[in-house]
């Protein structure tokens, strides 16, 4: 180590100070005009890197300053909380650079926050150096980001800022993280007749202006509940007619228009078995007959092996023009050109506001499928705690609050109760 510096902090000599060493130093041979020196005083010390570095201080009592500011600053260096300010004059553009390949996170998340960064993030802060930004300046950030999109995209952005801030802390760029505090606005509250999944016979007369070749499809996303990756992505090997169940061990998610093989679906508790109802079987063993699929067991990094899949698209196997053969992975944005239609044609389609887009879309969507499941275990008195294992959900929580809902007929039983109709006894 370094022998300690026996005139630290030191005056700094300068042009324009009077004093005689001041003089002697850049006007020898003239005569000093005042007494004290007016230089700055000059702090050095050693980072944790062991550069040295230095801060001067001007004014009154600069010496005091600087002596307190290299008392301090070889305390952070002792105890290790040190923090280089120059560091954070990285501008956040460059430092999304730095921090965003070192993230380990799925594809689907991965697209989402380059989305997130590329439309909110980059646009406002990009040019910004990570010391400049504060508290205030994320508040208006979000109260900007609300006018033009909804809470859960202003949700997505905040999070992959209060991540490369808290990046930023430990790296010991800022002393602390501006996101810090930070209320998030809450989505309004929705009318509970706007949150009821769509009941089975609305599904019923969907299916029956949907092609027949679907049917088994949303006939055992009646039964199952299974979501639609899940759907798309079962594969032969994993459905068990002899003890009716089905394994949940992988899904296929769909990347920049490209669908990919994942090795597991949307949360650990999504790898699980889902019994397989006799109305399912006898869907899918017809399907099967007529659409054969083969009954190998493929790792997920062999590829996609869509040969394998209980549902593919009609147009499986045919050449398509810039490809060899058309694999068949079912789209969820071209079956919802089917869905669409069905929806209106049965009567059920209604127009609801998308929170995010603002925007008015028809409900029900196809994974309201999955709301009406849910819905018909809770009505079945299946334990909460059932009912998660089967959907794939890793907290009860979210299963009562989220994906069950109260019967259509709860308003009409609760007046029957009040006005005396029925047995039940009201409690004051």
């Amino acid at each position: 180590m370094p022998r300690k510096a026996a005139n630290n902090p030191r005056q700094l000599r300068i042009k324009s100070c009077g004093c005689k060493l001041c003089t002697a130093e850049h006007r020898p041979g003239e005569q000093h005009t005042r007494k004290d020196c007016t230089g700055p005083w000059q702090a050095r010390y050693r980072d944790p890197s062991g550069k040295q570095r230095s801060k001067c201080f001007k004014g009154k009592n600069a010496k005091k300053k600087a002596e307190g500011f290299l008392d301090n600053v070889r305390d952070q260096v002792r105890t290790g909380t040190f923090v280089d300010l120059d560091r954070g004059q990285i501008i956040v553009n460059d430092w999304y650079a730095k921090w965003w390949p070192a993230q380990r996170v799925g594809d689907t998340t991965r697209v989402r926050n380059e989305g997130a960064w590329a439309n909110h993030v980059q646009p406002h802060f990009g040019t910004w150096p990570l010391v400049s930004i504060g508290y205030l300046d994320v508040e208006e950030w979000i109260v900007k980001l609300g006018k033009v999109t909804g809470v859960p995209t202003i949700t997505k952005a905040f999070q992959l800022l209060d991540r490369m801030m808290t990046a930023a802390v430990r790296d010991r760029r800022i002393a602390h993280n501006p996101c810090d505090g930070v209320k998030l606005p809450r989505a309004r509250p929705k009318h509970p007749d706007d949150q009821m999944p769509p009941t089975y016979d609305q599904l019923a007369a969907i299916r029956a202006h949907i092609p027949e070749f679907y049917h088994p499809l949303l006939i055992v996303a009646e039964e199952t509940g299974l979501r639609w990756g899940e759907l798309t992505g079962l594969r032969r090997c994993w459905v068990n007619f002899k003890d009716g169940s089905i394994q949940v061990r992988e899904t296929v998610i769909e990347i920049s228009g490209n669908h990919k093989r994942k090795a597991y679906p949307k949360s650990a508790a999504g790898c699980r078995t889902v019994p397989l109802s006799d109305r399912a079987a006898h869907a899918m063993k017809a399907h099967l007959e007529k659409y054969p699929a083969v009954n190998a067991r493929t790792s997920v990094v062999s590829g996609m092996h869509a040969e394998e899949l209980v549902f593919r698209s009609p147009q499986a196997g045919r050449k398509v023009k810039g490809r060899p053969e058309f694999e068949g992975v079912l789209n969820r944005n071209n079956f919802r050109r089917l869905w669409l239609p069905a929806i209106r044609a049965a009567g059920v389609a209604r127009e609801v506001p998308n929170d995010v887009t603002g925007r008015l879309e028809l409900w029900p969507h196809v994974h309201d499928i999955r709301h009406a499941f849910a819905s018909r275990l809770h009505a079945l008195g299946v334990s909460e705690a059932d009912a998660q294992r089967i959907l794939g959900h890793e907290r009860g929580g979210k299963v009562t609050w989220l994906y069950t809902h109260a019967g259509a007929d709860s308003v009409d039983k609760v007046r029957a109760a009040l006005t005396g109709e029925t047995g039940l006894r009201v409690v004051s």
